[in-house]
């Protein structure tokens, strides 16, 4: 009885289906206005065939007797080629192939799962759907006028898309019911998964260094090498007769960014430095001072501050995490077993 219901529920849905086609990518794009974005693609499906855009409005699939247009799989797929575009602009017509594909078997189990809430009278309020536009101006700082202006600027009335975000929070609530509701993470769960991917959690070694530069270029400045050398010995002598480092870095470091700070760099790890500033900062112990070393930016006198060894992040501090990975494991696994079912259950047509 369910099964006949919902061939005749969706005979009604079919025939609005098309109407709504041109609207649907709006609910993708409101959030990120993709104006530019469609000039540019428009373009670039112009240039795949005229045979292509023959069939921008043919049915790209059948869902147990709901229909998709291809028109609605070519407006979904707007966003996400916008990104690619970002990344790479020479988009190939088999990219766009791939990508339109994978949004269709999304939209397939969306229709599934629209289906599966009409079967199992899942439904959404007029007051859920009054809530979740709020947050949704909330979220983005729009006003009544703004939101309504930009659902105009798309040709798109506010009931149609009200319909979306319905769809939208109904497809959430089944996730939630079918998917999140059943996973579940414990601690022995957590613990092993540390023990099995330590390698992931290391500490790298770190030194923490005060320096006192003192610019030279050999290609600008050569004749005066050996003036600046002399200069660093002498502030370096000074250091060694226990004046403080950092009231000296003050006073004759040229590196602006760190004098002011006492030549005080911060922490840093093995090859975040020029070589031989960090073979020297990485081999003094805590409290000593090196050498005067040259570097391609001139002399430098470098003070070790402080240690910290290799090692690995203790488990207290990297639980969530770990509880995170394994809770996104375990969402996939059963997100994916649970739409097979459903996709074994239905009668699913492809015609793209």
């Amino acid at each position: 009885m369910k099964t006949e219901d919902r061939r005749q529920k969706s005979e009604v849905r079919s025939k609005k289906q098309e109407a709504r086609s041109r609207k649907t990518e709006y609910f993708y794009s409101v959030l990120c206005p993709l104006s530019s974005v469609i000039c540019y693609l428009f373009s670039v499906f112009c240039l795949l065939s005229s045979a292509n855009a023959m069939v921008v409005d043919k049915i790209a699939a059948r869902v147990n007797g709901d229909i998709i247009l291809m028109s609605e799989v070519k407006g979904r797929s707007f966003q996400i080629l916008s990104s690619v575009q970002k990344k790479d602009k020479n988009i190939e017509a088999d990219d766009i192939s791939k990508i339109e594909k994978d949004v269709l078997n999304d939209m397939i189990e969306e229709k599934l799962m629209m289906q599966f809430a009409g079967d199992n009278n899942i439904k959404v309020s007029d007051e859920d759907v009054r809530m979740a536009l709020e947050d949704i101006k909330r979220q983005n700082n729009f006003t009544d006028e703004i939101l309504e202006e930009a659902i105009k600027r798309d040709n798109i009335s506010i009931g149609d898309y009200k319909e979306i975000l319905k769809e939208q929070i109904v497809i959430s609530r089944i996730f939630n019911q079918e998917v999140k509701s059943k996973v579940h993470v414990d601690e022995k769960e957590i613990q092993k998964y540390y023990e099995g991917h330590r390698s992931e959690f290391t500490i790298p070694e770190e030194a923490r260094v005060r320096h006192i530069m003192f610019i030279y270029n050999e290609e600008t400045d050569s004749s005066k090498e050996e003036a600046v050398k002399n200069r660093a010995a002498d502030v370096l002598n000074k250091i060694r007769e226990g004046e403080d480092f950092a009231r000296l870095a003050s006073i004759y470091s040229e590196d602006p960014s760190s004098a002011k700070n006492g030549g005080d760099l911060g922490y840093f790890q093995r090859g975040k430095m020029i070589k031989v500033f960090e073979d020297t900062a990485f081999t003094l112990k805590k409290g000593e001072v090196g050498d005067v070393i040259r570097t391609p930016f001139g002399f430098h006198i470098i003070k070790c501050e402080d240690r910290k060894e290799s090692g690995f992040k203790p488990l207290t501090e990297v639980s969530k995490e770990i509880e995170n990975r394994i809770y996104a494991e375990k969402m996939k696994s059963i997100k994916t077993a649970w739409l097979k079912k459903l996709k074994d259950k239905a009668f699913i047509e492809i015609l793209y």
